[in-house]
């Protein structure tokens, strides 16, 4: 486990460890469901077969579900549609999610396709791995894989957007730990529900070719890594909606090619990182807002300008990377749960959620 930023303080870990103990349950216990794709008994062979086994009517729609993945590879894609599931893997990298699918073609093939009555005509819906219309989503000990890229070697347009997680309009309290999102393309974690959209990454995996993870709405990662294989931007955010949403970034480390950026926005957006680790290949380029000269009418309002802030980050000297925290930040940052509680407030407490869900697997 990587070291806090802040030795006065408690570390993440510590933390995560009280607030398991702490845990409350207040809902009643989770529906068991298996997955082996060798058959076992009781165990469906396909993830997207448990999930459409859950039930969304009568008096379990509304408990939680595990649904507990057996080591392998499964060559699928999901579609989470109901709230309150745990996809839980025996391992990030023993239970692997893997599809091919390039964005740009899905959309194309999608417009030729006769939809049945009551799709759900959301453009992207079916272009990521994993595809979430849901809320109180968990991926843990798992590795999510669009395997487009590698598949297609010849593909010029190899390297465009591949999603390995997409999340529509009711995704919100959505949470990974101990896995990894890897693609070879553009947006490789895209969870974007703008109105509300909240997100946990703890000791998780990146990696891709530009805006590998790109939250709208506010996410908090902790412990995590990223890997990224272009020059292009690592992060990206959209806040627009209000001035307290953000990406904040703790204890995690940053790698990639020769002159990888650190991040981008498009839209208002709010980048949070201390205590991290930046590789000496991070290039010399502050996290910048992204313009159209040539086409102004694509630029989206600015209306709170760069709020960007960095504090006791490890790597090279570049004076854009120099602390710049005040006082409250300092305390608001200080270790997992004051940030947990900064960003999401009262409305969600994830750190109490995942350990409560451990403790779960822990006992069956």
């Amino acid at each position: 486990m990587r070291g806090c930023y802040n030795n006065v303080l408690f570390c993440c870990i510590a933390l995560w460890f009280v607030s398991s103990a702490i845990a409350a349950d207040t809902d009643e216990p989770p529906l068991w469901l298996q997955v082996n794709a060798s058959s076992a008994p009781n165990s469906f062979r396909t993830i997207q077969a448990a999930l459409d086994s859950l039930p969304t009517a009568g008096p379990d729609a509304n408990r939680w579900a595990i649904v507990r993945i057996a080591p392998g590879l499964y060559r699928e894609k999901l579609f989470l549609r109901r709230d309150k599931v745990v996809l839980a893997g025996g391992g990030l990298n023993r239970t692997i999610i893997q599809y091919p699918e390039l964005r740009q073609h899905f959309l194309a093939a999608r417009q030729t396709a006769t939809l049945p009555s009551g799709a759900d005509l959301e453009k992207d819906w079916g272009a990521a791995v994993v595809n979430i219309n849901a809320s109180d989503i968990q991926l843990l000990d798992l590795a999510v894989h669009n395997s487009y890229a590698l598949e297609n070697p010849h593909d010029p347009a190899r390297f465009e957007h591949q999603f390995a997680v997409r999340g529509f309009a009711k995704a919100t309290r959505i949470i990974t730990d101990q896995s990894q999102f890897a693609s070879n393309g553009a947006d490789t974690m895209s969870l974007w529900n703008k109105q509300n959209g909240m997100y946990l990454h703890r000791q998780s995996f990146f990696s891709g070719r530009v805006d590998m993870l790109c939250p709208r709405g506010s996410a908090l990662v902790l412990d995590s890594d990223f890997v990224n294989h272009n020059k292009a931007a690592t992060l990206w955010h959209d806040g627009e909606l209000a001035a307290s949403q953000q990406l904040v970034v703790l204890n995690s480390s940053f790698h990639g090619v020769t002159d990888f950026q650190l991040g981008r926005r498009h839209y208002d957006g709010q980048f949070v990182l201390a205590g991290n680790r930046f590789s000496s290949a991070l290039a010399n380029q502050p996290i910048f807002r992204r313009t159209y000269p040539d086409e102004p009418q694509r630029d989206q309002p600015n209306r709170y300008g760069d709020r960007n802030f960095y504090y006791q980050n490890q790597g090279p000297a570049y004076q854009w990377l120099s602390d710049n925290f005040n006082a409250a930040q300092t305390t608001a940052y200080a270790d997992a749960q004051s940030a947990s509680t900064t960003v999401f407030g009262e409305r969600w407490q994830p750190l109490t959620e995942l350990a409560r869900s451990r403790q779960w697997l822990n006992t069956k």
